[in-house]
């Protein structure tokens, strides 16, 4: 479902004049900015429980995990609530991305100085 309205979303960006290009670019940040309305509205949990794992969306999903924490942790405040826990659920899949893809890229790096081509 939230492929579809991604997809949706492109053919109507198209259709207003916006180039192919800067379509998906708009595409995402629409998504990306209505998992924050309905997390911050508390829609997002109920959608997530008819949907299941559709709303594990890389994008929508990151989104939500993000704001979650922020809506959770508002109460305790600005800096040690909201400021100090935004990124408990969405930090470990941050660092471990970067980590993985900065080994990663040496592999493929060290490999090309013997010639192999991946």
């Amino acid at each position: 479902m939230i492929c579809a309205l991604g997809q949706g979303l492109h053919d109507i960006y198209l259709s207003l004049g916006i180039h192919e290009e800067n379509a998906g670019t708009v595409v995402s940040i629409t998504l990306i900015f209505l998992a924050a309305l309905t997390t911050g509205l508390g829609w997002f949990d109920k959608l997530a429980k008819y949907a299941g794992a559709g709303t594990l969306v890389p994008i929508t999903g990151f989104a939500n995990a993000v704001v979650s924490p922020a809506v959770d942790t508002k109460s305790e405040g600005y800096i040690l609530g909201l400021g100090a826990k935004i990124f408990t659920i969405s930090g470990p899949v941050i660092l471990y991305g970067v980590l993985t893809s900065a080994i990663f890229g040496m592999i493929i790096w060290i490999l090309s100085l013997f010639g192999v081509m991946i």
